[in-house]
């Protein structure tokens, strides 16, 4: 007796539990590590070469790299994305390390002279500071830094008064004062500070001028 011939199956399908339908892909979740990453490491190439502020690059590039290789880790573990920006990032941490040994190296070796600021100005220093006074009637000046001044009373007369210092490299907060001897005398006074010079503070008054400037 003839039979019919059994129909055929139908393809298998991955429904149920533990299988992904047709069509559908699972995203990898977004890499927060490399992107926070690659933002350290961008900010520790950029202070690097910024002075006295450039020793934060060290700490910053450490973050960077450490943040960068942990998230590069996930992505070759297929746990995230983002290659190239934890790619970016780590190359970036690298070059501010790179920088701010770089600079570090070069202001121990090649630069020349003591550091700190010299009252009065040293011949071997690079940067020379003038703090310059006219006072006709005479006047009491200090001048130097907020922390380390010199004092000194000028003759009457119509020609300035000029007191020097010199530094090589830092930030430093310059002040010059002048104020009258007698305060009968009606004098006026102009006072002024010169960085390799040029005229960085200049003020005037009729018993005492103040001239601040920053060298950084």
């Amino acid at each position: 007796m003839p039979t019919d011939p059994p129909l055929p199956h139908p393809p298998a399908t991955r429904y149920g539990p533990g299988f992904a339908t047709h069509g559908t892909r699972h995203k990898k979740p977004k890499n927060g590590l490399v992107i926070i990453g690659f933002l350290v490491g961008l900010a520790a190439l950029g202070v690097a070469f910024v002075p006295v502020a450039g020793i934060a690059a060290w700490p910053l590039a450490v973050i960077g790299m450490t943040l960068s290789v942990i998230g590069l880790i996930k992505i070759k573990k297929g746990e995230a994305d983002k290659k190239g920006m934890g790619v970016a990032g780590l190359a970036l941490s690298i070059g501010g390390l790179l920088a701010a040994s770089g600079l570090l190296v070069y202001t121990t070796f090649f630069t020349t002279g003591e550091s700190g600021l010299h009252i009065p100005a040293v011949s071997g220093d690079k940067n020379k500071v003038e703090f310059v006074v006219s006072a006709s009637g005479g006047a009491t000046v200090r001048f130097g830094t907020l922390s380390d001044q010199r004092t000194v009373t000028t003759p009457g007369s119509t020609d300035d008064w000029n007191g020097t210092a010199s530094f090589n490299s830092g930030d430093y907060m310059l002040t010059v004062t002048a104020d009258t001897r007698n305060a009968s005398v009606s004098n006026q006074i102009a006072c002024s500070i010169l960085v390799n010079g040029k005229k960085v503070a200049e003020n005037k008054g009729a018993t005492i001028a103040l001239c601040t400037a920053n060298t950084g």
